[in-house]
C-alpha cells in the first residue's frame, strides 16, 4: 500500500496496523536476545529511521536525517540500535542510539545507494552495477562496474532483432 501503513501478520494472533508520517522505503527486521524477531527499523521516503516494536508497532527509537529517502539498512552489531543507512542521493550515514551525535555522515559515493553489506572493517555499497568498498573512514578501496564483464549480444539478423506478433 501506498499510504504510508506497516502491518505486522503473525502466525497466531491478531494482525497489527500502524501508519507511518511518511513512506516505508525499506525495512530491516531485528532478532532480540532471545532468538525472534522483536523488533523492525524502517526507513522512510522523508529521510526518517523508525525503530519499532514487534508486535505492536510502537516507535522505540527515531533517527531523522532529512539527506533524501532511505534505501538501504543493515545492522552494524548486534543488540544494540547501531545502524549503516544508505539514501537516494549517495550518503552512508551512521546511527547509534548511544552516541552524543546519534547520526553521523560517514561518506558519500556518486548515484544512489541500491544496497548496504559489511565485512569486517568494509563497507560493501552496490549503486546499480558499480560496487563500491570503502572503510569506515570513507577511503577508497575498489570500484567495480560488474556490468563490463557481460557480452553485449549483437543481432546478425533483422527478424532477431525485432518481434512481429503477426506474420506481414
Amino acid at each position: 500500500m501506498n499510504d504510508g501503513s506497516v502491518v505486522w501478520k503473525p502466525l497466531d494472533g491478531r494482525p497489527t496496523r500502524t501508519t507511518l508520517d511518511d513512506l516505508p522505503t525499506v525495512l530491516l527486521a531485528l532478532r532480540g536476545p532471545m532468538g525472534p524477531v522483536d523488533a523492525a527499523a524502517v526507513g522512510t521516503a522523508a529521510g526518517d529511521v523508525l525503530v519499532l516494536t514487534l508486535p505492536r508497532l510502537e516507535v522505540v527509537a527515531k533517527f531523522s536525517l532529512q539527506s533524501g529517502g532511505i534505501r538501504a539498512i543493515t545492522l552494524v552489531k548486534n543488540g544494540a540500535f547501531h545502524f549503516l543507512v544508505g539514501t537516494q542521493h549517495g550518503a552512508v550515514w551512521s546511527l547509534c542510539d548511544a552516541r552524543a551525535e546519534r547520526c553521523e555522515h560517514v561518506f558519500s559515493i556518486d548515484g544512489p545507494v541500491s544496497s548496504l553489506h559489511l565485512e569486517g572493517e568494509l563497507v560493501h555499497v552496490r549503486s546499480g552495477w558499480i560496487h563500491h568498498v570503502r572503510a569506515w573512514d570513507g577511503t577508497s578501496h575498489d570500484v567495480l562496474n560488474t556490468a563490463e564483464a557481460y557480452p553485449v549480444r549483437r543481432q546478425r539478423r533483422l527478424s532477431d532483432t525485432y518481434y512481429l506478433p503477426y506474420p506481414a
